[in-house]
């Protein structure tokens, strides 16, 4: 079944982007495939999970080192425009990449990143599907799939109806965003229902930001985001965060930073993936930033530096429980061609467990990426 339901799509993507749908005689429907074809090939001196990426150092067993290759986070999508009515065009995305769960290496199957469709006239918009979360939208220059997740970077993708609006003012501009979004939980009590349902009630999401031109080619972006949501079961539990993004663009340098707080950030990638201790019917509260700074020297070579530190309350863990995490990593892009780049990516990585001994790996990852 899922070797034909990735068949499928591949037949599918051909197909549609073979075809210009006719929608009255006004409309003229476009669809292109967009993507990129991605080999990654890692050394690890230690191990971490899962494996193929990497979100935090584990125990490293009998390993004296671990070698992975994989071709998982190839990446295909379809690009939809082409529809409006009044001011207002329509677009849409699917995505999907392979990097799916619990099959062997070489029979991963489809895995969906986007699905949504969003209407706008250029100053507000609204976004119906599943996308990326409002919270914290910066993401680093990271050759590792996860983008720092469970080491200082929060946010993920879920489904959404939300809203944005720009406001402009000379060459800046002021953002307003918010939403509701699908509550991600667990049957923490065993009835058979997700909790995150049995609320009865969504997920919010806000940001509040600004970008202000500095001059030339250069901009600082500024922004707060925050959610709240709960779960329902024989205990309930909340989630919240309040978050703080930072981009600072100088020509062709740029720094890119954010700061999180907040509990039961799991499914957020925050708290180094834990949500909730069960034992004390309490949620993990956690902290965390990362700090990312990227130089594109070149047209054809960018370097990228950055550190990221997840921070779990030890006071809601118990023994064993990951503590705190994190990572310090260097790259180089090298551009062959607008189309083809090859990159290496070296990364350290300390995670530390309540009550147990730490565990590191040093991560030397080589990539070959093609775009389309």
């Amino acid at each position: 079944m899922k070797k034909l339901n990735s068949l499928f799509l591949i037949v599918l993507l051909l197909t549609l982007s073979s075809l210009s749908l006719q929608a009255g005689e006004e409309e003229k429907v476009s669809v292109k495939p967009y993507g990129y074809i991605k080999l990654d090939a890692i050394y690890e001196t230690g191990s971490s999970y899962p494996g193929n990426y990497t979100l935090w150092a584990q125990d490293p067993g009998n390993s004296d080192g671990v070698f992975h290759l994989t071709a998982r986070q190839t990446r295909l999508g379809l690009a939809v425009k082409g529809i409006s009515f009044g001011d207002f065009k329509v677009t849409g995305k699917i995505e999907v990449d392979w990097h799916s769960s619990g099959v062997p290496e070489n029979k991963s199957y489809n895995f969906m990143r986007h699905a949504f469709l969003k209407i706008s006239n250029g100053s507000f918009s609204v976004i119906a599907g599943q996308t990326s979360d409002i919270i914290s939208p910066l993401v680093p220059s990271s050759l590792n799939y996860p983008v720092l997740w469970c080491a200082g970077n929060i946010g993920y993708r879920r489904p959404q109806l939300s809203f944005r609006q720009d406001f402009k003012s000379g060459k800046n501009t002021f953002t307003i965003q918010g939403g509701i979004f699908r509550t991600i939980t667990g049957d923490y009590d065993g009835d058979g229902m997700n909790d995150g349902i049995a609320a009865g009630f969504p997920t919010v999401q806000g940001r509040i930001g600004g970008k202000f031109a500095l001059g030339s080619n250069s901009s600082l972006q500024l922004g707060f985001s925050g959610h709240y949501g709960k779960s329902k079961g024989v205990v309930e539990f909340t989630s919240d965060s309040m978050n703080v993004d930072f981009l600072l663009v100088v020509s062709k340098f740029k720094i890119i930073a954010e700061y999180f707080s907040g509990k039961n950030l799991g499914t957020y990638l925050g708290g180094i993936a834990q949500n909730v201790n069960l034992t004390t019917n309490e949620e993990i509260n956690a902290k965390g930033f990362y700090v990312n700074a990227v130089a594109a020297v070149s047209k054809k070579v960018q370097f990228s530096f950055g550190y990221g530190m997840d921070d779990p309350d030890d006071n809601n863990l118990s023994t064993g429980a990951r503590a705190k995490n994190t990572s310090i990593f260097g790259n180089i892009v090298i551009n062959l061609s607008p189309s083809l780049k090859i990159g290496l990516q070296v990364s350290n990585w300390e995670t530390e467990y309540l009550n147990m001994e730490k565990q590191e790996s040093l991560r030397f990852q080589h990539c070959w990426i093609l775009s389309f």
